[in-house]
């Protein structure tokens, strides 16, 4: 075999490795979204909940609802945003 096709070789073959890295990489990051979206699915549920139930309400009961659903709508904010740090934490490189 010449240099030429060893180095090919060579380079081929670390290439698939670091594809191989990347492939795992991904996975383990595809498993932390679905866990941070299946943890806010309920608060997003409570907040649809809330609304609905809002729909439904009287002009003059209205108000009682309305703490409920700023409730609902903060908790659900929160998380989206504590969410969103934690994978920006995690995707920022260390140089």
């Amino acid at each position: 075999m010449n240099e030429k096709e060893s180095y090919r070789k060579k380079v081929e073959a670390q290439l698939n490795q670091l594809n191989a890295e990347i492939a795992e990489l991904v996975g383990r990051l595809e498993k932390g979204i679905d866990k941070e979206v299946e943890s806010l699915r309920p608060r997003l549920k409570a907040a649809r909940d809330k609304l609905e139930e809002l729909k439904r309400t009287s002009n003059e009961a209205w108000g009682d609802l309305k703490p409920g659903l700023e409730n609902a709508w903060n908790e659900l904010q929160k998380s989206i945003n504590e969410a969103t740090a934690r994978f920006k934490k995690h995707g920022r490189r260390k140089d």
